[in-house]
């Protein structure tokens, strides 16, 4: 049985006692593991409630650290695609599932991509970064990261809000390409006033933020669990942004009949990454079918039509 390496950093000395206590009663998952140094840790824990410790999990998370984000604020379930959560305080069970998770993604089985099926609703697909690539503001996004951020870049800002599954910020999408590119330890924790400050005002839907970060997340690669020769299909007519008109032809030509990259940019006149960029957009919102490639005619057919 492996052992894997566990980190507690940022924690108040009762929290320590506390969570260290729990690893160390009986139990399946909790034999999987033991405390040691931060160097040297696969998974860290990291108090997220604290500046401190926000920022050091912001730096860990860029720097592809597996980690944990512990807050006594809920937030969104802990088995997320990205950076895993515990709700403070932590009882044997919340911290064996946390764990239980941490582990599958530090196992290679656990981490290859699973094909689409291809009866049924699709479900929405995780993000899985070029490997060894630093990561950046859209991968946090993508990451169903459940704290706020601020992230600023020149002139623009924005500040995401999972707690209300809300983003706050200009209403236009491209402008905000250069800030979802930018490295993901540019995100930082805003204050009390200045999310309070940003609470005031409506916002808008996360999910049309984390829509057009799975957009630049991977120009050009083709969903998850696609192939060039896979089909793919919309489920339903996704909301169309103006910004993105050729996304209406693409829409269309999904929503008609399944088919792979190159034949719906051949149908629509789009360039086949953009084709790949929407499906890949569209999957991120869990409306996408990928379907297997259309069986290959049989040859004998025509002769059996010709002697007829």
């Amino acid at each position: 049985m492996h052992i894997y390496g566990l980190a507690l950093t940022g924690f108040e000395d009762a929290t320590t006692r506390q969570l260290a206590a729990l690893l160390s009663e009986p139990g399946a998952e909790p034999r999987h593991w033991r405390l040691t140094g931060e160097a040297e840790a696969d998974v860290v824990m990291v108090d997220a409630d604290t500046l401190g410790g926000h920022m050091t999990w912001l730096k860990l998370v860029g720097a592809g650290r597996i980690t944990v984000a512990c807050s006594a604020t809920p937030v969104r379930p802990e088995a997320t695609s990205g950076t895993l959560h515990l709700c403070l305080p932590a009882t044997a069970d919340s911290l064996g599932a946390v764990l239980a998770h941490a582990r599958a993604k530090l196992q290679p089985a656990a981490s290859a991509i699973p094909a689409q099926p291809t009866t049924g609703a699709p479900a929405a697909a995780s993000h899985v970064p070029s490997a060894g690539a630093p990561k950046r503001v859209c991968d946090l996004l993508l990451d169903d990261a459940g704290l706020p951020l601020r992230i600023e870049a020149g002139e623009r800002s924005i500040v995401i809000d999972p707690q209300l599954d809300r983003w706050y910020g200009e209403n236009a999408l491209k402008p905000l390409t250069a800030l979802l590119h930018s490295p993901a330890h540019a995100a930082m924790t805003p204050d009390p006033a200045a999310l309070t400050a940003a609470r005031a005002g409506t916002g808008q839907p996360l999910a049309r933020l984390r829509w057009f970060a799975a957009l630049l997340a991977d120009p050009g690669a083709l969903p998850q669990g696609a192939r060039a020769e896979s089909r793919l299909r919309l489920t339903r007519w996704p909301e169309i942004e103006r910004e993105f008109p050729r996304h209406f032809r693409i829409a269309s030509a999904l929503l008609r009949h399944p088919a792979t990259v190159a034949e719906i940019a051949e149908q629509t006149g789009v360039e086949p990454n953009d084709v790949a960029d929407f499906a890949r957009a569209a999957q991120a919102r869990g409306m996408l079918e990928v379907l297997p490639p259309a069986a290959a005619p049989d040859a004998a057919q025509p002769m059996l039509a010709a002697r007829r």
